[in-house]
């Protein structure tokens, strides 16, 4: 009898611990479809918010794109967290155990994006100090070409061979930065070079007339041209002018294309590099031995 109902029991309590199994699953998978859900949803609505950033009219632009692209990387990243914490709570994490796990995990990382985390400065600093925005034409690191995009860690330029680079925002706040864009106007520099017996005056007027005809060339400062350098096969003569920074690319290729032809209506060479050999002992004595 003893025996009987011991195994009865013992049925009833397995029993009740596969109904409690069974309640538990439920509720765990029932959080993580809530959690599915509201990850969902949050996410929809980040992106029915990201149109804000991108209005057209100047009227409704609160911040550049530059800052644009900052703050959205940013919350980007910001949300995810958060959300992540959410739905860590919502599976019943906690919140003590939460926090020493992000304490530890920030210790963590932190040592390992060291270098990432100066980027992430680096990138506070050009957005606050206004080194550069998006479009600007700048020189960073020997890379010439347009601001693509300021992200949280890095820098992109696309170059005038419409190449992407990248580069981390910590290398650019330690090196030298050229913004030809921050000033209305920009100075153009030709270094021509025109053979030792050609007249000076005479090639240095052809080429100030060929760029103070050009319309998108400033009056004022004026053009002028000078001797640069003596070279090894040519006078180096440097031509300099002023012009809008919009003009800057046309004004150049124009010069560049014009250059050998107003030289050669005035019969000035362009010389290529050449060597003169002098001989001093024209004579010389050759005995050939023979065995």
């Amino acid at each position: 009898m003893n025996k009987f109902i011991n195994e009865v029991f013992s049925k009833l309590a397995d029993k009740k611990i596969l109904v409690n199994f069974t309640v538990e699953l439920i509720f765990f998978i029932l959080k993580l479809a809530f959690c599915i859900f509201i990850y969902y949803v949050a996410i929809k609505v980040l992106k029915k918010m990201t149109p804000l950033f991108n209005l057209k009219k100047k009227e409704d632009l609160v911040v550049d794109k530059s800052l644009k692209s900052f703050i959205k990387s940013i919350l980007n990243v910001g949300i995810h967290a958060i959300l992540i914490t959410i739905c860590l709570l919502i599976m019943g994490v906690k919140e003590s155990s939460l926090l020493a796990f992000f304490g530890t995990l920030g210790i963590g990382v932190g040592l390992a994006l060291k270098d990432n985390l100066s980027n992430f400065a680096g990138g506070i600093i050009i957005l606050l100090f206004k080194t550069y925005k998006v479009g600007d034409e700048v020189n960073i690191s020997d890379e010439m070409g347009y601001i693509d995009d300021i992200d949280i860690f890095s820098t992109t330029i696309k170059t005038h061979n419409n190449d992407l680079v990248m580069i981390p925002n910590g290398m650019i706040i330690s090196n030298k930065v050229i913004n030809y864009t921050k000033t209305p106007i920009r100075r153009l520099k030709f270094i021509i070079g025109i053979a030792y017996d050609a007249d000076i005056d005479v090639a240095r007027k052809a080429l100030e007339d060929l760029l103070r005809e050009n319309p998108l060339v400033l009056k004022e400062p004026a053009v002028y041209s000078h001797v640069d350098s003596y070279g090894d096969s040519s006078i180096n003569i440097a031509l300099k002018g002023w012009t809008s920074n919009e003009n800057y690319w046309t004004v150049y290729k124009e010069t560049m294309n014009g250059i050998k032809k107003a030289l050669d209506n005035v019969n000035v060479e362009i010389p290529f590099p050449q060597m003169d050999i002098s001989i001093k002992n024209p004579k010389m004595d050759i005995n050939l031995n023979k065995d």
